[in-house]
């Protein structure tokens, strides 16, 4: 693969990545909640997401989704779900007694459970299939060696898709000791809910 080829894809990844969505939301919660440390296993659930949805792409389970209306609908309203799930469970959390005591909430996380929550919302978006299939061939040259091309293209956006949960998390973390003892950490739940709930619906409602 060329430099410039690759550069263009790099700086083309980057924006993407800086772009808030699903998973910068679940990234800031995790990391408010849990600290950065452990959105390590956030940080992997979503590239593992990522690198499947690549795969499937290159064999052209993207080209199959895009012919096959039916399959499409289940995936996103399997995605749409997940979210609806995630957004209730949000808004349905409560402030303790004594207070939001951020190691208490700590405590709850487990590196098991935040990588699950990071690969199912990652994994649960069709759309997401559809973009890497329609994003790689425009940087690989079919005249040469393509599984060569497609590693590079997977491990640049692994890296900088990791980099950006960690970012989002660290960024996240910085604002825990001002919540703590607080109940601004139950509205910022409220709010990361709320935007879960948004964007199920958003799911949902927009045209394939």
């Amino acid at each position: 693969m060329l430099f410039d080829t690759w550069l263009l894809y790099f700086f083309a990844v980057l924006l993407i990545a800086v772009s808030p969505g699903t998973m910068a939301v679940l990234s800031m919660s995790h990391g408010i909640h849990y600290g950065k440390s452990r959105c390590l296993a956030t940080g992997l659930g979503s590239v593992t997401s990522a690198l499947i949805l690549m795969a499937a792409s290159a064999a052209g389970l993207g080209a199959l989704l895009s012919a096959t209306e039916y399959g499409f609908t289940i995936l996103k309203y399997c995605g749409a779900a997940y979210l609806l799930f995630l957004g209730i469970k949000l808004l349905l959390t409560k402030p303790s007694a004594k207070g939001l005591d951020l190691q208490h909430i700590k405590g709850k996380g487990s590196p098991k459970q935040m990588f699950k929550q990071a690969f199912l919302v990652g994994i649960s978006n069709p759309k997401d299939l559809l973009f890497f299939g329609a994003l790689f061939p425009q940087f690989i040259d079919i005249t040469a060696p393509q599984i060569p091309q497609l590693a590079i293209l997977a491990a640049t956006w692994a890296i900088v898709d990791f980099s950006f949960v960690m970012i989002y998390a660290s960024m996240a973390n910085v604002l825990a000791p001002r919540l703590k003892s607080s109940n601004k950490l139950h509205w910022f739940d409220r709010t990361s809910g709320g935007v879960f709930l948004m964007l199920a619906a958003i799911l949902v409602t927009r045209e394939n």
